[in-house]
């Protein structure tokens, strides 16, 4: 980050403004800089000063700051940044400045519910999806057909779906009732957790992840609900599980 910048750019930052926006507030006497007015949108500020717009005062590096929002996901809502058919996740958190930055860490289905990342930051976004790093994702599942306990055997063994080529890798399946299970997955495929069960002879009837890496849904959060993360809450993801 640099040590300074121009005062339209952390305006329009911190106020969740297009440059030529805040560039016509400034020039119209609206923006201060630590309690006093700057008509000048070029004029080099410190990220440690304070701006003051529209009854709001903040600091000028807020607006730079890296997010990563927690939202529990609710039917119906697709993981993309724009789409012709079906509301976007991302607009469930319309309150928040500079939406247009946001976007899905990986992807939900349509039909599938829970836990649901949300950044501007586009490194944590590779680190979380990425194959090669392995984060554990974890789903609550309702099964079609009752679970067995072959059925654990078999996904740990690894299954092989017989329309795709590569076989899936080791996943841990939980039983916790006859058509109720948990399972977790490291590899982030494409329906991963569906296909799974097509290979069993089986189907998703319901599906929710409840769980990336070590960091869990605030089940607090009702559907459509989102927080701000924390440093200590986001190295949780990326926690390795004891042997």
């Amino acid at each position: 980050m640099a040590e300074r910048l121009r005062l339209d750019k952390a305006v329009a930052h911190n106020f969740s403004l297009t440059r030529l926006e805040a560039s016509k507030y400034i020039k119209a006497g609206y923006v201060q800089v630590n309690g006093m007015c700057v008509d000048e949108p070029a004029a080099k500020i410190l990220f440690t000063d304070e701006l003051s717009f529209s009854e709001n005062t903040v600091n000028a590096a807020n607006g730079f700051k890296k997010r990563v929002f927690m939202l529990n996901k609710p039917q119906g809502y697709i993981c993309a940044d724009k789409d012709r058919d079906y509301p976007l996740v991302v607009n469930l958190l319309s309150g928040e400045p500079n939406l247009e930055n946001l976007h899905c860490v990986g992807r939900l289905d349509l039909d599938v519910t829970g836990l649901m990342l949300l950044t501007d930051d586009g490194d944590f976004n590779h680190r979380v999806t990425s194959p090669k790093f392995k984060i554990p994702k974890t789903y609550e599942v309702e099964t079609l057909k009752p679970l067995t306990l072959k059925n654990i055997e078999q996904f740990k063994k690894g299954l092989k779906h017989p329309l795709e080529k590569k076989r899936y890798e080791s996943a841990l399946l939980e039983i916790i009732a006859d058509n109720f299970c948990r399972v977790t997955v490291h590899e982030g495929r494409y329906h991963e957790v569906k296909r799974l069960f097509e290979c069993i002879d089986n189907e998703v009837v319901t599906l929710k992840r409840t769980a990336i890496g070590h960091l869990f849904l605030d089940e607090t959060l009702d559907y459509g609900e989102y927080k701000l993360l924390d440093d200590e809450s986001l190295s949780l993801i990326f926690q390795k599980s004891e042997a």
